[in-house]
């Protein structure tokens, strides 16, 4: 199923990439806001079922301790709350399923470029594989994880953004001694980014969350764990995944502001109609 989610995508990156003059990088970028465009309605619905949660909270609290020795009566009065409400429980985790399977999807276009993006044929990364490797025989691990070699030293696909940074290079490989894999130093601020705006996206989703005070505690070392998780990642994957994810971050940001606004905006024409319905 990824494999053929990575195709979808790569169709649409080298669609991309063909408009902007065979530019890897800027179709990255737009790549990015695009699936970001595309996921901003079930973001926007999301927050503002998390709103109105927060909203019935007390409502919720109560029937579950006026029912909690009846479980079944129990959740009978909690999805007739939910439901009168519009309010679907699990409606906050869909973005999170959908983002899960196009990053693994990503992780499969940046590290074969030549397969998702540029469409050689595989037979050609077959022969290209085994004259580098000098081997009559090559695994399909082995043409895999030699593909951004291929694209470097056949010049199939331009992954240079400027002098020193190179989006098939990987940070691991700053400290490498094959010449052939080495990255510039340069590369290591991708990951460090990483890392800090993926903190700075959680300080921000937690500042709007409907987690209790306890609850937030315990998301602390989540918060901390899971940017030190995607740093690692993009450490140790080419760069490409690195800027993708990265410049998901900065536009994640960008989007709780919007939102962020919406729902106040919402939140005050609310007050307003209710105010005219008072009088």
């Amino acid at each position: 199923m990824i494999s053929a989610i990575a195709s979808f995508l790569g169709m649409i990156i080298r669609l991309i990439y063909s408009l902007v003059n065979n530019n890897y990088f800027i179709s990255i970028l737009l790549f990015t806001i695009l699936t970001k465009l595309i996921l901003f309605p079930l973001y926007l619905t999301q927050i503002k079922s998390t709103e109105k949660i927060k909203k019935i909270g007390p409502l919720d609290q109560k029937i579950r301790e006026k029912y909690k020795n009846d479980k079944q009566k129990q959740a009978e009065e909690l999805s007739k709350l939910y439901s009168d409400n519009k309010i679907n429980p699990m409606g906050g985790c869909l973005p999170l399923l959908i983002q899960f399977p196009l990053i693994l999807a990503m992780f499969m276009i940046v590290k074969q470029p030549l397969t998702y993006i540029v469409n050689v044929p595989h037979e050609q990364i077959v022969e290209y594989t085994k004259e580098i490797l000098q081997k009559d025989e090559v695994s399909d691990k082995e043409i895999q994880a030699n593909e951004i070699i291929i694209a470097k030293e056949k010049s199939l696909i331009n992954m240079q953004v400027f002098r020193g940074f190179n989006l098939g290079d990987i940070p691991a490989n700053v400290f490498s001694k094959d010449n052939a894999k080495k990255a510039s130093p340069l590369s290591l601020s991708i990951p460090v980014l990483t890392v800090i705006f993926s903190m700075l996206v959680n300080k921000i989703m937690q500042k709007n969350s409907t987690m209790t005070d306890e609850q937030k505690e315990m998301q602390k070392s989540m918060n901390l764990m899971m940017p030190l998780l995607s740093g690692s990642i993009a450490y140790s994957m080419p760069l490409a995944l690195g800027v993708y994810w990265l410049f998901g971050n900065i536009l994640q940001i960008v989007q709780q502001l919007v939102i962020n606004k919406i729902i106040s905006n919402d939140e005050k024409n609310g007050r307003l109609a209710l105010d005219k319905g008072g009088k």
